[in-house]
């Protein structure tokens, strides 16, 4: 699979994926150590004009594709005539939203822009689906993190669920009942379920509206698959109990050589998430 990393975010990301064996990764800034470096622009309006030409560079058969960007900054101005380029390929956009509350009205107005654009883009097919995930909800999932190493310990977060929901997205599941979600719902979260609490809680890293389908995707050792006898009742009980008439639940048990527990999930939407309901849920007044 290839990872496309668009300005300092994505690039960062990009980087963090490079560590496991299944990625070939690109970082596109207008820094000399970016992968592949263009010119700076003055302003996201520049940067969507001439944007420059990189399937050379890029060297793309018909892989899958992330495209790893964050909207308030200039160059995501450029993300179009990216997704343009990769019109063949089986894209995925990841799109970072920022902490709205410190952003310039430059920028949130380029966050509007770009996440509404990016997931219209989605809902109209030409790409797969945009996976949304805001830094502040991130944090909150993760907890206290120190100072130095903030940004690499979101990052890592990110890459580590996408990482294992592609593994076992290309796996077989020991048990699950997988229903494919709606061809309309497009507009994605990602998430993690605590299993180590006495309740079983979701954590999502962006409040996803309107949701139509829900999947889980549990990782659990061989041992405990053979020995817990539980397990089974314990996994039907929470997936009844997210069902509902509105939205879709379904899952997949994987085997894996972990010691612990784990439970990764993705619900989809068909609705644009708008920037209104972005910054209400941030405070900005």
């Amino acid at each position: 699979m290839i990872v496309v990393g668009l300005g300092k975010a994505g690039c960062n990301i990009a980087k963090a994926f490079s560590k496991f064996p299944q990625y070939e990764t690109y970082g596109i800034d207008i820094v000399p150590e970016a992968d592949i470096t263009i010119q700076k622009r003055s302003n996201h309006e520049q940067y969507d004009k001439h944007f420059p030409n990189l399937k050379k560079k890029l060297k793309l058969a018909d892989e899958e594709v992330f495209v790893i960007v964050a909207g308030a900054g200039n160059i995501s101005g450029g993300s179009l005539r990216l997704l343009e380029q990769l019109k063949n390929n089986k894209t995925t956009v990841v799109y970072i939203e920022g902490d709205l509350s410190i952003m310039s009205e430059i920028q949130k107005k380029q966050e509007k822009v770009v996440s509404s654009i990016l997931q219209e883009y989605a809902r109209s097919g030409k790409v797969e689906s945009i996976i949304m995930i805001s830094n502040c909800e991130l944090q909150k999932t993760i907890g206290d993190i120190s100072i130095i190493g903030y940004y690499d310990t979101l990052n890592q977060a990110v890459v580590n669920t996408l990482h294992m929901m592609n593994i076992f997205k290309h796996s077989e599941p020991v048990i699950g009942n997988f229903i494919v979600p709606s061809n309309l719902s497009r507009i994605a979260s990602i998430g993690i379920v605590d299993l180590h609490e006495e309740e079983e809680i979701e954590k999502w890293f962006y409040d996803l509206t309107n949701v139509r389908d829900v999947v889980y995707y549990y990782g659990i050792n061989e041992e405990d698959l053979r020995n817990d006898g539980t397990l089974f009742k314990k996994i039907n009980n929470f997936i009844k109990s997210k069902v509902n008439d509105h939205v879709n639940v379904s899952y997949g048990v994987f085997k894996t050589t972990y010691d612990q527990k784990y439970c990764y999930c993705i619900q989809y939407s068909s609705m644009v998430q708008s920037y209104k309901e972005l910054i209400d849920d941030q405070d900005i007044s």
